[in-house]
């Protein structure tokens, strides 16, 4: 028999502290390959966001294979069903709301035009960050993101980032998007224009919020030059590896816990 098919499923977190409805804004927290959500940088950066009443649910994902171009569409559907799941709620919320009904209305939260959302990724899951931006521009806090391919990847999967070369309409699970492919060898004129001619240049190639990234320095997947390419929010840990720990080191281990997880915090307050 071959191996299991990947199979992704998406349930509230038990820790919630706010009711439905009266939550800042729903956050799908998701895992990376063996790194689940009870693990430290996703368990405290959730519990970092409940404590500022957002809602959080967690993606569990199973039987993922080493050929992350049959892993990543399933996971790009999994996140579709999410959104539309919660922006139909918001939807019955609002019309309850206007039609007067108390028993089904949800509360301060059901006037809101629509919900706010994020999405935290891990490794792996940081690969849907292309679809989730070019379908739906939401945030995303990029937890030690795929720059640099993993060797064990037969697709030699990376995140896309137009600003080196690569072209997001390459990403065969992504809808087509008219992007300009942009090399850095280019950039005079964007950089000319100061800070805020760059950072409207950096992220008009990405629809929506520039994402967050947290990698370690000593983090084989990760890449400087593609994280700074890709957004001017770029956290990095110095000597960490692919969990943001320093082997030998538990106290900067732990440091480095709490600032990731400050950055996560600080990330959504401004969303």
């Amino acid at each position: 028999m071959g191996k299991p098919s990947v199979e992704v499923s998406i349930r509230a977190w038990k820790k919630n502290a706010v009711k439905p409805g009266e939550e800042r804004g729903r956050v799908l927290l998701m895992p990376g390959t063996g790194y689940n959500c009870d693990r430290p940088l996703l368990y405290w950066s959730a519990q970092a966001l409940v404590e500022n009443g957002w809602r959080i649910d967690r993606m569990n994902v199973r039987n993922a294979s080493d050929d992350l171009s049959t892993v990543i569409p399933v996971l790009n559907e999994a996140i579709d069903g999410w959104v539309a799941s919660v922006r139909a709620e918001a939807a019955r919320a609002r019309a309850a709301a206007a039609s007067g009904d108390a028993a089904e209305c949800a509360g301060p939260a059901a006037s809101a035009p629509s919900p706010r959302l994020l999405l935290i990724g891990k490794s792996l899951t940081t690969m849907t960050y292309p679809h989730v931006a070019t379908t739906f521009g939401l945030p995303f806090v990029l937890l030690t993101p795929v720059l640099h391919h993993a060797d064990f990847d037969p697709s030699a999967r990376v995140i896309p980032v137009p600003r080196v070369g690569d072209d997001i309409v390459a990403e065969p699970d992504a809808p087509a998007v008219d992007v300009a492919r942009a090399v850095v060898d280019g950039d005079a004129a964007a950089l000319a224009g100061g800070e805020g001619e760059l950072e409207r240049w950096r992220t008009s190639r990405y629809p929506g919020p520039a994402p967050l990234v947290c990698a370690g320095t000593a983090d084989p997947f990760y890449d400087r030059a593609r994280a700074n390419a890709l957004t001017p929010h770029v956290h990095e840990y110095p000597d960490a590896n692919h969990s943001i720990e320093v082997p030998g080191h538990w106290r900067r281990s732990l440091d480095y816990l709490k600032e990731v997880s400050a950055s996560v915090a600080q990330y959504a307050a401004t969303l």
